[in-house]
């Protein structure tokens, strides 16, 4: 990774000496940035606004998942083990980009954040075997278009496929050459097109019924 390029990190864990950890590993790229850290995800959300991190490094808790999906960054989930992992990854409103397990070295967690801020999915090889089986009794269904009663205009239909696959408005905006201001522009029409108030109503939509 050029040395110019910084993929500045937020790190959420409850335990203060956890957050530590996971920053002295971090610091093993000198790409990566630690910018700020959170004890829960309600502290993340406004810690993230104030800090616009590329990754989120977050430890699997179980409350408050869904205020996950109004933070716009790419989120690397640190698990216990692979049943806890395959439940994150079911979790498709969250923008989860990989998986790596609490035990794993920590060039593991390195590699994974790496992976997450270009846009690519990671899972740490100790976890991949079993969760191949987890995913496939699991697998998406077609997605089911949203109803609306304006037709969407084509790059809002564009803007719509890349959030129901759980991309962050930052990560769409780079796909589609626009600004995040004009991604959440066009995410906010199409949910006032479909009368739905949240992404997450969006991507659960998406499944068939």
């Amino acid at each position: 990774m050029d040395s110019d390029i910084h993929t500045r990190v937020v790190v959420c864990d409850r335990h203060p000496y956890a957050r530590l950890g996971i920053r002295g590993a971090l610091r093993r790229d000198p790409a990566i940035e630690v910018v700020g850290e959170a004890a829960d995800i309600v502290e993340l959300i406004s810690v993230a606004e104030a800090r616009d991190p590329d990754v989120v490094v977050l430890e699997a808790q179980a409350q408050h998942l869904d205020k996950l999906t109004h933070v716009d960054a790419a989120v690397v989930v640190v698990v216990a083990d692979a049943e806890s992992a395959g439940d994150w990854i079911r979790f498709t409103q969250a923008n989860i980009r990989a998986v790596v397990h609490g035990d794993d070295p920590e060039d593991e967690l390195v590699e994974a954040v790496r992976r997450a801020a270009n846009g690519s999915g990671y899972i740490s090889p100790g976890l991949s075997g079993e969760l191949m089986r987890l995913v496939r009794t699991t697998l998406p269904r077609p997605l089911r278009p949203v109803p609306t009663h304006t037709p969407l205009t084509s790059r809002e239909a564009e803007v719509l496929q890349l959030v129901r696959r759980g991309l962050a408005n930052k990560e769409i905006a780079r796909r589609l050459g626009l600004s995040e201001k004009t991604v959440k522009f066009h995410v906010s029409n199409v949910l006032a097109k479909a009368h739905m108030a949240s992404r997450a109503q969006l991507i659960a939509s998406a499944a068939s019924a």
